[in-house]
């Protein structure tokens, strides 16, 4: 299971690195030099809020380029550790491993300015499917990674550090949901959805190029 994770985030690596490079393309093709800082690149991190579990790090790295003065428009990878209910077994260790699609609104296009966000995202989880056994004797999880969606909303604030430094805090609130197989002790195969949305606190630094 941690292969098909790793593999994972190798196709979603690739993905920002084919972003980043779309973004050098159109700053070569003839933007002012007041635009000329179009590409964005982002780093942070914070503590996740499970709804339902106990509160665990995540970590993200966003590229983004800018649409106009106010609008952003990026690709984000989103790391988190934390404990979640799953199967009605409670505090299972879990490792999310999440590729999004983000756009954001600036209030204001230069000095501090608050923003909001909605992304998209695709998922693979990997949790401890021996746990979840032992907690509950009924089940047979067939592996123990399972893949979900979801989407998310953001309310932050940046500010700026320099000519292209900038730092940024935010809040965000996600509606995530993932897909498990699993078989019963009688021999029946069953699908079950689980939910692992939450509440994320986190901050940051960016960089304009």
């Amino acid at each position: 299971m941690k292969r098909l994770a790793w593999r994972c985030l190798f196709t979603v690596v690739m993905s920002l690195m084919a972003f980043g490079g779309f973004s050098d393309n159109v700053q070569a093709k003839g933007m002012d030099s007041e635009d000329s800082d179009s590409g964005i690149i982002s780093g942070g991190g914070g503590i996740f809020y499970p709804f339902k579990g106990k509160p665990g790090f995540n970590g993200v790295v966003q590229v983004a380029g800018k649409i106009s003065s106010h609008e952003r428009l990026g690709i984000e990878l989103e790391y988190r550790n934390y404990e979640v209910e799953l199967f009605k077994a409670k505090d299972i260790d879990t490792q999310s491993y999440i590729v999004r699609g983000i756009g954001q609104y600036y209030f204001r296009s230069q000095g501090i300015s608050p923003y909001v966000g909605l992304g998209i995202n695709l998922a693979v989880n990997v949790f401890d499917e021996k746990e979840i056994e032992k907690k509950r004797s009924s089940l047979n999880i067939k592996r123990g990674v399972g893949f979900g969606s979801g989407i998310m909303g953001v309310l932050g604030v940046e500010a700026p550090m320099g000519q292209q430094l900038a730092f940024f805090a935010e809040g965000r609130v996600s509606g995530d949901f993932q897909l498990t197989h699993y078989e019963k002790r009688s021999g029946k195969d069953k699908l079950s959805i689980e939910s692992l949305s939450g509440l994320t606190g986190m901050g940051g630094i960016r960089l304009r190029f």
